[in-house]
């Protein structure tokens, strides 16, 4: 069995660490960038200020030191996290499930394209889960005998959960049917209750202060009436929709089936009814995977157990939603993740060998193309701000300068040059007279203006602004990029039409 084990984290280590650098860095990584102060001090009170992972921050501000800040240097960290996350499963797995779920998790952990896809991105995600795998198989070792060594790994666990994402918190309802589960020592175990409680108020104290102000924490308390009316990225912060889509990705992963910028471009009705027959594929063998995995939840007497932790992390996130407090995104109830292998390890292990075989064979087909999809097919990578700013860079002149409209941070990880970059802000795309007038203050004074272009959909869903460009200027250079536009806009603005 180990050396199964090792042999799945060998594969799924190849797999993340496979064109680690290739796609260009997204917002969300640029954000990570700036945190970790790479190449200068970092002073404690941008440590305090992080309320988005600071240990995982100080980890790669670390790193950083050593590897620099490019693409795969950033990514690093994730990757091995990542590979960290395949035998870590696979222990959780064996000790919830049966050792028989053990090999079957790690394969699955291996391969997964969710789990790949966040191995391969500057984000927190991947340190998180091995926190969430380990710090369950320290419950559930404390669930059947109380004992030094597991409540000590259990606290070191939890608080480098708590300070890797503070969605790890999520996990408590589970957390606490485990502890509280057994008929014995149910007094000692209230008072170590209070104990663990305070230490990890302990834990997380120096970041409670600026926790209380970064969050509008009023909004969970609103009534329907008293809500505010605008929504936290221009549109809906919770849809019912979300409830598929997430399913569809911790199955498939974000790479097969509608790319995101192709619901977001389409709208979701067109985008799904052009990728129905893989769609269908993917309802198919998961939902019957899914059907197998309760029945092995309910053969181990785990069913309580998995419906906590598959389903209190989802209606915390949900309740959040609606009360437009925070969006609603699979990676923000990711803590269930190795959860839901761990049943499905367990499903596949209970399964006859020729019903093993063919969701074997599905699982390989239907992740293989999504992993394919993930390092080869530009539709679904991210936004290719390297080769847009790399063309910007080889082309400009003098006198000209760069106006950032949409995903700006990016931009400003990327070019580092002798241009001025001015931010153009989107949302003035819904006040034509004002977008008209501050692009004429961008144009005024110089001799070309680069304007990059990208992420417009939650300030501009309906492209306005791009629209007004092509209309207004139609003899301008113009270049496409994967989810990035470039006009090359020359001289003063010229009249207004």
């Amino acid at each position: 069995m180990i050396w199964n084990i090792v042999a799945a984290a060998l594969v799924g280590a190849l797999l993340r660490f496979f064109r680690l650098g290739h796609p260009s860095l997204w917002i969300d990584e640029v954000f990570t960038w700036y945190a970790a102060d790479i190449g200068s001090r970092m002073p404690w009170s941008h440590v305090i200020e992080n309320v988005h992972g600071p240990l995982y921050t100080l980890l790669l501000h670390a790193w950083g030191g050593l590897a620099g800040d490019g693409e795969w240097a950033l990514r690093f960290p994730s990757a091995v996290f990542g590979t960290v996350t395949i035998p870590a499963i696979a222990w959780l797995s064996g000790r919830w499930l049966g050792r028989s779920a053990a090999v079957p998790a790690a394969w699955l952990a291996a391969g997964s394209p969710f789990l790949v896809w966040y191995s391969q991105e500057a984000r927190n995600y991947s340190m998180l889960l091995p926190c969430v795998a380990l710090g369950a198989v320290a419950m559930l070792e404390l669930r059947e005998r109380l004992s030094a060594r597991a409540l000590v790994g259990f606290l070191a666990v939890s608080s480098a959960g708590l300070l890797t994402n503070f969605s790890y918190a999520l996990l408590a309802p589970l957390q606490l049917y485990w502890w509280l589960g057994t008929r014995g020592d149910r007094r000692r175990r209230l008072l170590l209750l209070a104990g663990v409680a305070l230490l990890m108020l302990v834990v997380l104290y120096p970041w409670l202060p600026r926790l209380a102000s970064v969050w509008d924490w009023k909004r969970l308390a609103q009534s329907a009436g008293e809500r505010p009316a605008e929504a936290l990225r221009g549109g809906p912060s919770f849809q019912v929709a979300a409830y598929p889509f997430t399913l569809h990705v911790f199955a498939v992963g974000y790479t097969l089936g509608p790319s995101i910028r192709e619901i977001r471009t389409l709208g979701s009705g067109a985008a799904l009814r052009a990728h129905r027959a893989e769609l269908a594929v993917v309802a198919l063998l998961f939902g019957a995977l899914g059907v197998l995995a309760l029945r092995a939840a309910a053969r181990r007497r785990e069913r309580i157990a998995a419906l906590i932790a598959l389903v209190a992390p989802a209606l915390f996130v949900t309740y959040g939603a609606i009360q437009n407090f925070k969006t609603f995104h699979p990676r923000y109830v990711a803590v269930s993740f190795p959860f839901l292998l761990a049943l499905a390890a367990a499903a596949l292990a209970d399964a006859r060998p020729r019903l093993r075989a063919i969701l074997s064979a599905g699982l390989a087909l239907t992740w293989g193309v999504s992993l394919y999809h993930l390092y080869f097919v530009p539709r679904y990578g991210k936004e290719d701000m390297r080769s847009a700013i790399a063309m910007v860079r080889s082309e400009a002149r003098p006198g000209e300068k760069i106006l950032a409209a949409g995903a700006d941070d990016v931009l400003f990880y990327y070019y580092r040059g002798p241009l001025p970059i001015q931010r153009y802000w989107l949302g003035w795309a819904g006040e034509g007279d004002r977008m008209e007038a501050k692009l004429n203050e961008a144009l005024a004074g110089t001799h070309g203006v680069w304007v990059v272009w990208s992420r417009g959909e939650d300030l501009d869903p309906s492209g306005r602004f791009p629209r007004y460009l092509d209309q207004r200027f139609p003899g301008a250079e113009s270049r496409r990029f994967e989810g990035v536009r470039v006009w090359h806009l020359m001289g003063a603005a010229p009249d207004s039409r």
